[in-house]
């Protein structure tokens, strides 16, 4: 986990260096989906993105055969919408979205088969849509709401952990990030009915990749010096406060 500077608002970004390459998210809130793009459902059948859209969206961008944290993306995310007091079907909609051009409508059928189980008893199953798509509907719709990835030579994917959720007009609304909080989603899913852009959730950004020791050094050396400077940080600020309060009961 690499501490991030998640910045707010519009065109703001979060960004960060890994193995010379930079992954980010650039906030788009504000913008508006292409909703006339064309995707596979689970049953492997032609959709528009805009067939979903009759209420509020939460879109998590992953890839199904993903070793690392997209199953915890999904099962946080199944976690969420258990606790959330809004109602699925009624109040919003659920799309886990491939970014993998190579991952089949098998393939999304296999991840919401395992990912169904996690949620209440009674939850619409349709309301949660894991979707693929051609390369170029994946980087048009992930063009707009400002979400990179890098692929690896050995198939799989560094991209960050963040999900975005949409007015029902296909608006962009808000970014949430990290471990998707129950609070943090629910709270981004009401500013999406509401319509109005709203300031981002600032919390740690995740990011996704395969451990190599040796490929990924210099990332863990940064995670390192990160985790240093916030200890470092909080001690000092501990000790200012710590002596205030001495002078303070002496001078009462």
């Amino acid at each position: 986990m690499m501490a991030a500077g998640v910045t707010s608002g519009q065109e703001s970004s979060t960004e960060t260096s890994v193995e010379g390459g930079k992954i980010w998210v650039d906030e788009q809130t504000g913008s508006i989906l292409p909703l006339d793009l064309v995707f596979s459902n689970e049953q492997g059948e032609p959709v528009t993105l805009g067939s979903l859209f009759d209420k509020p969206i939460i879109l998590l961008p992953i890839y199904f055969y993903c070793p690392n944290s997209c199953s915890t993306n999904l099962a946080n995310l199944a976690g969420a919408m258990n606790r959330m007091k809004l109602e699925a079907g009624k109040d919003y909609r659920a799309i886990a979205l491939s970014f993998n051009e190579k991952d089949s409508a098998k393939d999304a059928q296999d991840a919401k088969n395992n990912y169904l189980p996690l949620l209440y008893k009674g939850f619409p199953g349709e309301q949660w849509n894991f979707l693929t798509g051609s390369h170029q509907n994946i980087s048009q719709l992930l063009d707009v709401i400002g979400y990179n990835f890098k692929p690896l030579d050995d198939g799989t994917f560094i991209h960050p952990s963040a999900l975005i959720t949409a007015s029902e007009d296909g608006m962009v609304i808000k970014y949430v990030y990290g471990n998707f909080i129950p609070g943090d989603v629910e709270m981004a899913v009401s500013e999406a009915q509401k319509g109005t852009p709203a300031l981002s959730v600032k919390r740690l950004l995740n990011f996704c990749f395969n451990y190599d020791p040796d490929a990924n050094k210099s990332y863990f050396q940064t995670v390192k010096v990160v985790v240093l400077l916030v200890f470092s940080l909080s001690v000092f600020v501990f000790f200012l406060l710590f002596i205030r309060k001495k002078k303070s009961d002496r001078s009462s």
